[in-house]
């Protein structure tokens, strides 16, 4: 690792240490916090590492490199206490001054003195040739992982339930999660012409990213793969991640496309969230199902338990056909009433055969999939 000597733009050098924004460093610091583990494998990993323009913080599963203006020698500070002295700050600036074993940190009238791990033992990341997977822009990306991040499972041993598969089919992207009792799919708009390619991306690390990619709306989002990691470049970030390795489900069958003998209903989006959390009041882990009846006349819920009471609900539909009856975990159908954002359609369309097939949920780009409950 090389030390820059020139002084960034916005930071400024004398001999009382290098002197940044106290709003930059903060944020930049917030950004990185995903990467840095609660229980590290080295005690090196509690640090971030300035170098280079750079903040970098991994576990070595998952590494979050941010740029800000340090153009310093390369230096570990641990994260957590720093963090700490910028939330009490109130101050524009904070200094840093290497002082051989530790660093001073002034800020404002205020001055800590932290100790320091060797830059030199900070592990390297090494990945081969990463290809081009697809550019996504981040007002989408953020959307595409919200409608979908939830439905992992990072418990299970079956498949690959605990990543996002991100998928690039005949020119077309999508996101897919599921836990294998529910499944959300969404297709991406994105703005660059790639070849197939997919990754099997951990839950946590889009959420991370897209929480940074939601602060560069009008920019984009670079995925990059090797066979075994993810590269996202954004505007004053690079992610990079272990793909997690394993089989992901055949989505596509899951995910019917023609149903027949299939009944829609189309109803208000905030009718059905708020009713569903209504109804779910009274369920409990013992019986948690709320009874479903999707028709012409209405929607209607029905929650009851031993512990809690009953609870019975209706809305209006927009149109709707025979009365079809369905019991369904209403955790999932808020979870994926919640994925959806204020720029999707205000409806929502409900598609169910009979009470033990799937029920299917539709909005704009965004799919999901529900197994129904045992009605015993």
């Amino acid at each position: 690792m090389t030390t820059a000597t020139a002084t960034r733009r916005g930071s400024k050098r004398s001999g009382g240490g290098l002197t940044l924004s106290t709003a930059a460093l903060r944020q930049a610091l917030a950004d990185v916090a995903p990467a840095v583990p609660s229980r590290p494998a080295k005690p090196i990993l509690t640090g971030v590492l300035f170098a280079d323009g750079r903040i970098t913080a991994t576990d070595l599963e998952l590494q979050i490199s941010v740029e800000i203006d340090y153009a310093g020698e390369p230096l570990v500070l641990p994260h957590a206490r720093l963090t700490a002295i910028l939330r009490e700050a109130r101050c524009d600036e904070v200094t840093l001054r290497p002082d051989g074993t530790s660093c001073v940190v002034r800020a404002g009238r205020g001055e800590w003195r932290l100790p320091v791990e060797s830059a030199a033992e900070w592990p390297a990341w090494a990945s081969s040739e990463a290809r081009s997977l697809v550019r996504i822009p981040c007002d989408q990306f953020a959307r595409s992982v919200r409608g979908c991040v939830y439905a992992t499972d990072n418990d299970s041993s079956r498949y690959a339930l605990g990543a996002v598969l991100v998928e690039v089919s005949g020119g077309e992207c999508s996101l897919v999660a599921t836990d294998g009792r529910r499944l959300s799919h969404v297709r991406v708009e994105h703005d660059q012409a790639v070849d197939d390619g997919t990754a099997l991306v951990p839950a946590r690390v889009l959420a991370s990213l897209a929480a940074v990619a939601g602060r560069h709306g009008d920019e984009a989002v670079q995925l990059e793969a090797t066979d075994a990691d993810i590269v996202a470049t954004l505007p004053g970030c690079v992610v990079t991640a272990r793909q997690i390795q394993g089989r992901f489900p055949r989505w596509r069958d899951v995910l019917p496309t023609d149903r027949p003998g299939a009944i829609e209903t189309v109803v208000d989006r905030d009718d059905l969230l708020a009713a569903t959390r209504a109804a779910m009041i009274v369920t409990s882990e013992q019986s948690k199902g709320v009874d479903f009846t999707f028709g012409s006349d209405g929607v209607t819920l029905h929650g009851q338990s031993a512990e809690y009471g009953q609870s019975d609900v209706t809305i209006d539909v927009i149109s709707g056909g025979d009365a079809v009856r369905v019991k369904l975990d209403p955790t999932f159908v808020v979870e994926w009433l919640k994925g959806l954002t204020s720029e999707d359609d205000p409806n929502v369309t409900v598609e169910l055969v009979d009470p033990q097939s799937a029920c299917v949920m539709r909005c704009d780009d965004c799919t999901g999939v529900i197994m129904p409950l045992s009605n015993d």
